[in-house]
């Protein structure tokens, strides 16, 4: 700065306001002495100043660097690469997604065959533990018969006489279908093979007609046994009675020997289950002849004859069951 700088006679005050380069906007801040006349303290822009030369220079405005855009493809050829390359990306990435979900969905139905497998064995457990309770209950209902048959020849022997008493114990061992429930509503059946999905479900239904059967076999005998709600000395039973009781084991009788062929298909179907009830054991209990043996029968073997005119195939041996 020239060392006969002229010094003007007034100097602005401290609190006047001094007008911003940028907009008229005033301020409040004071001039710097150190400074020439062109800048303020405390703005953000800075005015004209004069450098040593006397000469005044202009504020230096700070630019964007911004890099041109790349040049459009300039031939067919160039075009093709360039959506080449974006497809490719695209099915790069899809591929990707894709297969993390399929390695996803896989370990899901390893998992679930997994639980299925544990719950198949605890269900065949069951299934051996209804086999037992079928043999059990079998006698039993038979039993009942046998001193109820008696009864009616002899009613009013007392309690301690009778060659037995009634009996009516039930078991009911059920099954599991808590993985296959939790499969279904989980929707990982549909990742399965249909055919693997339908072997699922036929085990299933049997065991659910198993059960179903069971429960049919349980409220039966409960209705035998409703005497016991009023007396339960056999003794004490009017004919009438022991004649209705006897009707109601029958039917009890009946509902265990479907069971009991359910049983029998269930272990027939799936041969990793234990065996089970046998076609000697539900022919006795029903007392079913054989067909060989009931065509000795000259009025067996006429019914026979009449169905088969009307169109209707004689019965294969052991038939009729299922």
């Amino acid at each position: 700065m020239p060392e006969n700088q002229d010094i003007p006679e007034e100097l602005p005050l401290a609190d006047e306001a001094v007008e911003d380069t940028r907009g008229g906007t005033p301020t409040s801040q004071e001039r710097d002495p150190s400074t020439g006349s062109g800048q303020v303290v405390g703005h953000l822009v800075v005015g004209a100043a004069e450098n040593a030369d006397g000469d005044e220079t202009k504020e230096e405005t700070a630019m964007l660097d911004v890099h041109p855009a790349h040049h459009a493809a300039s031939s067919w050829k160039e075009f093709f690469i360039h959506i080449a390359t974006i497809v490719l990306g695209l099915l790069i990435a899809v591929g990707l997604e894709q297969g993390v979900e399929w390695v996803h969905h896989r370990r899901e139905v390893a998992a679930v065959r997994e639980e299925l497998r544990d719950e198949r064995e605890v269900n065949k457990k069951l299934f051996q533990r209804e086999t037992a309770a079928w043999r059990w209950e079998a006698v039993e209902l038979e039993n009942n018969l046998t001193v109820l048959a008696y009864l009616q020849r002899h009613p009013g022997t007392p309690d301690e006489k009778l060659p037995g008493g009634l009996v009516w114990f039930h078991l009911s061992p059920g099954h599991s279908e808590a993985a296959w429930d939790a499969a279904k509503s989980s929707s990982v059946t549909s990742l399965m093979p249909r055919e693997e999905v339908a072997g699922y479900e036929g085990t299933y239904f049997e065991l659910k007609r198993i059960s179903d059967d069971e429960t049919l076999t349980w409220d039966a005998m409960n209705d035998a046994a409703r005497y016991q709600l009023t007396d339960s000395q056999l003794s004490h039973l009017s004919p009438a009675q022991i004649g209705e009781i006897t009707t109601l084991t029958q039917i009890a009788l009946t509902k265990l020997w479907l069971e009991g062929v359910a049983l029998e298909n269930t272990a027939g179907l799936f041969k990793d289950f234990p065996a089970s009830i046998t076609e000697d054991e539900l022919d006795r209990v029903h007392r079913r002849r054989s067909l060989a043996e009931a065509m000795k029968d000259p009025a067996f073997a006429l019914s026979i004859e009449r169905m088969e005119a009307a169109g209707y195939p004689a019965p294969a041996a052991g038939g009729g069951k299922k």
